[in-house]
């Protein structure tokens, strides 16, 4: 009886750590150790952000560092694209909570700079 308590608890507590590993990873999963975006950061908007309406097209291309602002339904957001280049962005990924969102990738360009 006690040989398989501590079995059942083992067991437990195994799959009460594999859970908590999971879901760590899936509530980090892009970003950084230091908790910033793989994609770049949210922004001021400024004269020279590149305007976008979500539902004009379902795909587009930007440079890296580029600055965009995006709307949809009367909201609005701007995302500088400063994170990990030439990657597809999901504007799921990067849009505010609650933002009424509509399907659009976007794909960043790589940075001119890294040689890598």
């Amino acid at each position: 009886d006690l040989e398989v308590s501590m079995r059942t608890t083992s067991t437990l507590r195994a799959a009460l750590l594999a859970t908590l590993a999971a879901a760590t990873f899936s509530t980090h999963a892009d970003t950084f150790r230091n908790g910033e975006s793989f994609y770049g950061t949210p922004t001021v908007a400024t004269t020279y952000a590149r305007q976008v309406t979500l539902g004009s097209r379902a795909t587009m291309n930007v440079d890296y560092d580029s600055v965009v602002t995006f709307t949809n339904e009367g909201r609005s957001f701007t995302w500088q694209f400063n994170g990990l280049d030439h990657r597809p962005v999901d504007i799921t990924k990067i849009a505010p909570a609650g933002f009424p969102t509509k399907p659009l990738i976007i794909y960043v360009a790589p940075d001119p700079f890294n040689r890598g």
